[in-house]
């Protein structure tokens, strides 16, 4: 059996390299365990990603899901509605201390243990807990190879696999697996460069509900999903005095707070850098003499600091450790 394994991964690899494909041990990690091809009348990957896009924002559903961060494993419980056009979530942790966390279009709001409340600005690219919004294929496939992987089970419902595969080290790569009747993603992989699993959201038991509740029944805090994408890259973004040089292949900035909202007392100011699929915050702020300096990571979250003319430059996201410093380096001004 070992000969057979090693036989089937060789030839793989050759066509893969006949293929022009790179990705290395991520592409082998993502694709040897569904080997099938997509039979005649099979959807494409590209039409199940926006069936996903439409589930996330127009479905109403609860359920319980666990969400795996190495070998952090935490229960939540989740209901999601659409109040007014906008989707909202509410979650509640099953295991471990009782939290909670909100997010309006405005605040985030992190409920601790002791029952007091924290309140932080929110921007847009903030973060739903299922990966929402929509995705431009096209815009992706110089950088991703989006690929279907067969079909698994979860939560006791039939799903279509979809692999979003990096062609670099720039950035990380998915595994969507899309629920066959309604297209809600039901278990998200996110996978690093040697195909190791860095984060996992999974539902154990979902309920769907009908689509004529205007508001969320649970009491808990509401989790408003992040707008796509791709709407907020539709205009430039006025990032003077500040620049961007030399961003990672692929990156752009495609959101930010506008320059006049930003006190020149206080001169804080906050960008999105993304290639479509991964988001990466800036923060600029006066330096303190405390901030990051260097680098730091949790979970798949990494974070890159360091000083300039009197500021600090800090940036995040869920992306290689490498392109959130390059991302950070490529900040340049002088207020």
């Amino acid at each position: 059996m070992a000969f057979v394994d090693a036989m089937l991964r060789r030839l793989l690899r050759r066509r893969m390299r006949s293929a022009g494909l790179v990705g290395g041990p991520l592409l082998l990690g993502l694709l040897l365990p569904w080997s099938s091809a997509l039979s005649d009348g099979e959807r494409s990957p590209v039409d199940l990603l926006g069936q996903m896009s439409r589930a996330l924002s127009e479905l109403e559903y609860e359920g319980t899901l666990v969400y795996l961060n190495g070998h952090e494993l935490s229960t939540l419980r989740i209901a999601h509605r659409i109040s007014g056009g906008q989707a909202h979530e509410s979650l509640l942790a099953l295991s471990g201390p009782v939290r909670a966390v909100a997010r309006s279009r405005q605040t985030v709001t992190c409920v601790l243990p002791d029952a007091r409340a924290i309140s932080v600005p929110r921007h847009l690219g903030s973060a739903a807990t299922l990966h929402s919004g929509s995705l431009d294929a096209e815009r992706l496939r110089p950088y991703y190879l989006i690929h279907g992987l067969g079909r698994s089970r979860v939560a006791g419902r039939d799903t279509h696999v979809i692999g979003i595969i990096p062609r670099d080290n720039l950035r990380y790569g998915y595994r969507f697996y899309v629920d066959e009747q309604t297209g809600l993603p039901l278990k998200t992989d996110l996978m690093d460069s040697s195909a190791t699993p860095i984060e996992q959201v999974m539902f154990t038991e979902i309920e769907f509900l009908n689509g004529d509740s205007t508001e969320a029944a649970d009491t808990t805090p509401t989790l408003a999903s992040k707008p796509p994408a791709s709407s907020l890259s539709s205009a430039p973004v006025d990032a003077a005095p500040w620049w961007f040089s030399e961003l990672p292949l692929g990156f752009e900035v495609v959101a930010g707070d506008a320059s006049a909202a930003a006190s020149a007392a206080i001169q804080r100011r906050w960008f999105m850098v993304s290639d479509g699929l991964s988001t990466v915050s800036v923060y600029i702020e006066p330096d303190q003499g405390h901030g990051l300096a260097g680098h730091k990571r949790v979970g798949a979250i990494n974070a890159a600091g360091r000083s300039l003319n009197g500021f600090q430059i800090t940036a995040v996201g869920e992306a290689p450790l490498p392109t959130v410093k390059a991302i950070a380096a490529a900040v340049e001004g002088q207020p």
